[in-house]
């Protein structure tokens, strides 16, 4: 068995630890102050872990949530193990994972751990008429800009496509750090804008062109220029290049501090973007 990656964690990187376990941050949070608890026995899976190293686990866990309720204020938690290739195990070392949760890191939180498969996360919605689009409306917790945070930081979705009318400086700060941690671990970016009554803004696209220069396998920017065609899409599409998960937006939000947080603006989410990415592609 290969050494496992948690075990080359410094000591100094650990927040916490016991005579079984400790912790670390995740390398790719979920949400701030996402955390593992692993124990020092490298060992694959909980059924494999003792009785005295499993209560010392829990006992880590909650030591854990103190240090995160004191750094991030969370407003809820997800504790969960990943057992198995098939159950989203990718290291072959246990860990157990602590997630903060806050009040609008997504529309409809209820599920929770269920929705390791998406679709049947949520069982108060109704089986016969499947997910219904949930609608971020800009108002209250109702904000774009939460779901693409959530979104550019989960590592499962390797695969971003985002058609916008234009795009101004103010919006695409809000986002540009996450945009470039998501292209640095990976993920294949593709954004089309359009030169539109000439509001996109030339700061903007030379932001994201740098962002190209850095590796242009990973990120492409297009404009589209058509007199004779009206282009106004807005879409923010996530997806996983193996099938596995999706999620996107589409409404009234162009990328603008007003349109993805802070004005009023319809987007819907939903779960099954195939078309969308269809015809984004054409």
């Amino acid at each position: 068995m290969l050494e496992s990656p948690f075990l080359q964690v410094p000591d100094a990187d650990r927040i916490a630890s016991n005579r079984s376990a400790f912790a670390i941050w995740d390398q790719f949070p979920v949400s701030p102050g996402h955390a593992l608890v692993v124990p020092h026995r490298q060992i694959s899976i909980w059924w494999e872990a003792s009785e005295e190293e499993r209560a010392d686990l829990f006992d880590l866990v909650e030591v854990v949530r103190e240090i995160i309720g004191e750094h991030h204020a969370p407003d809820g938690y997800n504790i969960g193990i990943n057992v198995g290739e098939a159950g989203g195990q990718t290291i072959d070392h246990l860990h157990v994972h602590v997630i903060p949760r806050y009040t609008g890191d997504m529309s409809d939180p209820r599920g929770g751990v269920r929705h390791v498969i998406p679709s049947k996360g949520n069982y108060l919605v109704d089986a016969d008429i499947g997910v219904s689009p949930v609608l971020l409306d800009g108002l209250d917790d109702g904000q774009l800009v939460l779901e693409l945070f959530r979104c550019l930081d989960n590592p499962v979705f390797d695969r971003i496509d985002m058609v916008v009318s234009f795009i101004m400086k103010s919006g695409l700060r809000l986002i540009a750090e996450r945009l470039e941690n998501a292209s640095q671990r990976g993920a294949r970016v593709r954004i089309l804008t359009t030169d539109y009554m000439h509001v996109t803004d030339p700061d903007a696209l030379t932001h994201l062109l740098d962002m190209v220069d850095v590796d242009d396998d990973l990120m492409q920017v297009r404009v589209f220029h058509d007199p004779s065609t009206s282009f106004h899409p807005k879409a923010y599409l996530f997806w996983a290049a193996s099938g596995e998960m999706a999620a996107g937006y589409v409404g009234s939000s162009n990328l603008s501090r007003s349109g993805i947080s802070g004005g009023v603006e319809w987007n819907l989410g939903v779960e099954r973007v195939a078309p969308l990415v269809t015809s984004f592609e054409r």
